[in-house]
Formats: structure tokens, C-alpha cells, sequence
């Protein structure tokens, strides 16, 4: 018996392949009922006595990380497109609020649905010229939006320039606690329907082969600056909420280079392409960050690294997909491909008939 088959041996008994099938075969024939649970879920640690501090934030935090990564992959997983400019509209929207309720006086509310507007709008218009780019002239184009918004943001005085804005007046922080987890279950849940769309549909043709999508007929333009606003959206309302949360807003924490990097991470470790994969991801990327900095300052971006790396490397399908091949190979193995081992490695006897395998 060869080393390949005892590890595989002990992976089964470990995590048996029929039980892995039986939960993606739960997820996919409840998947409303368990998005209706999750949310549940995440109302209830400040009504069972969750107080503002420290885990409240930490749970914030992942929401938005959340928000982030499956904002990220409705164009860099649904569609094929690795953007490396979403933070962009999260600085975008960001600015929106801080300016609306600062400057304006403009309730939280009304500046915070602005900033999702504001950050769509911006998409849109950019995306007509960057979403006719493919591959890395696509990547490059959206981490040159990225840089140019800073910029100016950088440069305007509304804005405040390189010194931001300070935002005093702001709701506590329970209240941001609710309004990043009803983000990521709106986001969620429209994410989930559209997948069983025909707009979902044609998301993943422009993903597998854009140029067959377009033969069939699809203007993916349309579709890909679609999808792109549709991100934009999610991301310019967390980035607006965010700038009150944090209650100070400049360009370095509004197109924050390291979270640019870590929303991609967190998409690709819990594997892209998919609705939960995203948020897993995030959820489980974030709570490491947040020990390593809690026991080893300085460290968070060598782990970010180190992430990527053992991600592409390890499971480029990220933990959702893996264990979907897992399930699906066992599955084989076990139906059809152990029948075909054993009629191919059956030794024929004297009078050249198979000594193994079923009759025919």
C-alpha cells in the first residue's frame, strides 16, 4: 500500500468525503434558510450583552472584511476580472460621508445611501473604459484608478488634504455593528439570487471564455460594467459607514493598500466564484490578523503574505473548492473509478480471462 493511500485513508476517516457532499448538498438545497440563520446569528451578540469594546469591533471588522471580499468577487470571481482597484470606491464612499455630514450637516442615514450612489456613479463611468482591458492590462488599469484617487482626494480641500477629517459627531458603535452585518447579508443574498440568474449565468461565461459569450450573442460590456457597479456599490457603502466608525478619515485609511491586498486574499483563501467562499475567508483571514497583532506587532503583512502564497500553492481553489473536488473525486473514486482500477489492474489467468473484476 503505497504512502498516497494511507494519507488518503486518514483524510477520509478524518473528514469522510460522503459527509463533506451531504453539507454542500445541505447548503445548496437551503441556502435562503441558512443565510436567514446566519443573520440571526449575528443579531444577537450585542441583545445577548455584547458591550462596545474591543470583540465588538473585532466582529464589525470582519463584517466589513466581509462586505469587501464578496465585493471583490462578484467581478474578480463571478467574472474573471482580478481588480485591483476596489478600495477606490471604499475611499470614495468614505469622503462621501465624511464631507455630507461634516460639511453639510447632512444626516447619517441620507450620507451614508449617498455614498453607495456616489461610488456606483464613479464605477460606472470609469468602468466603460477599463472593463474593455483583459488580464493584467485589466489589473493594472484598476490599481491606476486606485492610485489616481488618492491622489486627488490628496489634493482637493474639501477633502482636508493629506491631514483628512476628523468626525466627532458620529452614532455609537453598536448601531455600525448592525448597519456592516445588514450589508453582508444584503450582499449576500442578492449575490445568491443573481447566481441562479441569467445575469449570473452569463457573469461565468465571461469568467470561463468571454470571447464564446460574446459569439453567443451577450454584450459582456454591459454585464462586466454592471457587475462592476453592482461591487462598487457594497464597497462605497462600507467605506461610507467606515469613516464615521473609525471617526477619522484621510487618504492613506481610505484606499488602504494593505486592506487592497488582504479583500483579494480573503476572496481567493475561501475560494472564489462562489457566495460563501468570500465570507469565510474573510472571517477566518481577519481573526488570524487579529492575533498576530494582539502577539506579534509588525508581523500582519508577513502573514498576509505568507497567506497568498500558501493559497495559490496549496488550494488555488481556495477552502470551498477544495473541498468540493474532495467530495467530487472521492465520489468517483468510490462509484466509478474503483471499478475501473480494478478491471485494468485484474491479472489474467492461464486461459487469458481476467481473474478480477465483474463479469461481463
Amino acid at each position: 500500500m503505497s504512502a498516497e493511500t494511507d494519507d488518503s485513508g486518514v483524510l477520509r476517516s478524518i473528514l469522510p468525503p460522503e459527509q463533506v457532499d451531504r453539507a454542500f448538498e445541505t447548503c445548496d438545497n437551503h441556502g435562503w434558510k441558512l443565510l436567514v440563520a446566519g443573520a440571526v446569528v449575528g443579531v444577537l451578540p450585542p441583545l445577548l450583552g455584547l458591550e462596545a469594546g474591543y470583540f465588538m469591533t473585532v466582529l464589525t471588522e470582519m463584517y466589513l472584511f466581509g462586505v469587501l471580499a464578496l465585493s471583490w468577487d462578484i467581478v474578480g470571481g463571478q467574472t474573471g476580472y482580478p481588480s485591483f482597484g476596489n478600495m477606490a470606491f471604499f475611499g470614495i464612499g468614505a469622503y462621501t460621508t465624511a464631507i455630507l455630514t461634516k460639511d453639510f450637516a447632512v444626516a447619517f442615514p441620507l450620507a451614508f445611501l449617498s455614498a453607495g450612489v456616489v461610488a456606483t456613479a464613479f464605477a460606472l463611468i470609469i468602468g466603460l473604459i477599463v472593463l474593455r482591458l483583459r488580464g493584467h492590462y485589466f489589473a493594472i488599469a484598476t490599481l491606476g484608478v486606485l492610485l489616481a484617487a488618492q491622489q486627488v482626494s490628496r489634493n482637493l480641500s474639501i477633502t482636508g488634504g493629506a491631514s483628512g477629517k476628523i468626525l466627532l459627531q458620529t452614532p455609537p458603535g453598536e448601531v455600525f455593528y448592525y448597519v456592516f452585518l445588514g450589508i453582508l447579508v444584503l450582499e449576500a443574498a442578492v449575490i445568491y439570487y443573481l447566481s441562479s440568474t441569467r445575469f449570473g449565468f452569463v457573469l461565468n461565461a465571461i469568467r470561463d471564455d468571454e470571447a464564446k459569450a460574446t459569439a453567443m450573442g451577450f454584450n459582456t460590456t454591459y454585464y462586466k460594467t454592471a457587475a462592476w457597479g453592482l461591487a462598487a456599490l457594497f464597497t462605497g457603502a462600507a467605506g461610507g459607514a467606515y469613516g464615521l466608525f473609525n471617526t477619522f478619515i484621510n487618504p492613506q485609511t481610505a484606499y488602504n493598500a494593505a486592506w487592497n491586498v488582504e479583500l483579494i486574499a480573503m476572496a481567493l483563501l475561501g475560494g472564489s466564484g462562489t457566495v460563501v467562499g468570500p465570507i469565510i475567508g474573510a472571517f477566518g483571514l481577519h481573526t488570524v490578523i487579529e492575533i498576530v497583532e494582539s502577539y506579534a506587532v509588525g508581523w500582519q503583512l508577513v502573514l498576509l503574505g505568507l497567506a497568498i502564497i500558501g493559497t495559490v500553492i496549496a488550494i488555488p481553489e481556495g477552502i470551498v473548492g477544495a473541498l468540493r473536488e474532495y467530495a467530487s473525486e472521492m465520489d468517483y473514486y468510490e462509484r466509478g473509478g474503483m471499478a475501473a482500477t480494478d478491471e485494468t489492474d485484474a491479472e489474467p489467468s492461464d486461459d487469458g480471462a481476467p481473474t478480477g473484476g465483474d463479469p461481463q
